[in-house]
């Protein structure tokens, strides 16, 4: 077990010096950067080390260990520039064989203008009148096993493929992770990994070298601390009652600067959320906040989440989330 924890620890640290001189804006697959949820954005993105439904997986492969039986997620998403991002999720445990989930992303870019690099006439609008359109797509299968009452290992593969015009690719790629409950006032860890694959071309002419593109790739090392919710936590009191969680992830990326994301949710009975968080070193969407509300029907849970991520000269996004659980 400690052999595959530093693997994958090794995995990280070795692909992310690899990947600290690339260049901003050299990658491509953007839409695989779009966050998927209306809770973890919510939090600022912070949600590696405190995952609670199978959303969990957009993330952290391995947080999906917390479905209790059969979970159903759909997400959807109003971007800017009039784009929608839909994500669907669904899982079940396994008992000891572990959890088993299969995901869905779907981002549609609507009607565009085409618009050639020169135009005939010589003038500055090249704008020709016709139209065209683009989508991404992701499909997924995840798999994730709790190998001690602490520990978690996940795995996501993925088939990716992008439309735009009359271009083309696809390929596959696989995202890790882990999850550790220390047990002690609260405090869990995790890390991630995502995106790993082969480089994307649309072009199957001239030089290769020029005419491929990496993924995004994405490390993330998150912890969690649940500061009011527990006897033996920070500031005690009853979890039937008030909760309170702070979580933190650093981030490191292939085609950006280090960021850091922070989040807090509060809890009132057990249904109804608060959640606030704040992302640092980003150009736009750095504070985010929303809320959620859940019922419960017999043994059938349902619930909904809402987030708002301000952004300052793009159209700011809205995040819906309809969970179910079984």
């Amino acid at each position: 077990m400690k052999k595959l924890i530093i693997f994958l620890m090794l995995i990280i640290i070795s692909v992310s010096t690899e990947a600290q001189f690339n260049k901003v804006g050299r990658t491509s697959l953007q839409f695989l950067k779009i966050g998927v949820g209306g809770r973890e954005s919510a939090l600022g993105e912070a949600s590696i080390a405190d995952p609670r439904n199978i959303n969990a997986l957009f993330w952290n492969p391995a947080g999906i260990t917390v479905i209790e039986n059969l979970e159903f997620s759909f997400n959807y998403t109003k971007w800017f520039l009039d784009l929608n991002v839909i994500g669907v999720a669904a899982g079940i445990n396994l008992g000891d064989w572990g959890v088993l989930a299969v995901n869905y992303i779907y981002l549609d870019y609507g009607d565009l203008d085409l618009a050639p690099v020169t135009s005939q006439s010589g003038g500055l609008d090249t704008r020709t009148g016709m139209k065209f359109t683009g989508k991404d797509l992701a499909i997924g299968v995840a798999y994730a096993r709790k190998f001690t009452d602490k520990l978690s290992i996940g795995v996501n593969f993925r088939y990716l493929r992008e439309d735009l015009y009359k271009y083309t690719t696809d390929l596959f790629s696989f995202d890790v992770g882990s999850f550790y409950n220390t047990g002690w006032k609260g405090i869990r860890l995790a890390m991630s990994a995502q995106n790993f694959s082969t480089q994307a071309r649309w072009l199957q002419t001239g030089d290769e070298s020029i005419q491929s593109y990496e993924l995004p790739l994405l490390f993330r090392v998150g912890w969690s601390v649940d500061l009011l919710g527990g006897e033996d936590l920070f500031l005690g009191g009853n979890s039937d009652q008030h909760r309170v969680t702070f979580n933190m992830d650093a981030i490191h990326s292939n085609d950006y600067s280090e960021r850091l994301n922070m989040g807090l949710e509060y809890v009132f009975l057990d249904q109804f959320f608060l959640r606030g968080g704040y992302r640092l070193n980003y150009d736009e969407g750095n504070l985010a906040f929303g809320l959620g509300v859940n019922t419960k029907i017999s043994d059938f849970k349902i619930q909904f989440d809402y987030s708002y991520v301000k952004y300052d000269f793009l159209n700011s996004p809205h995040r819906f989330t309809l969970l179910l659980a079984f």
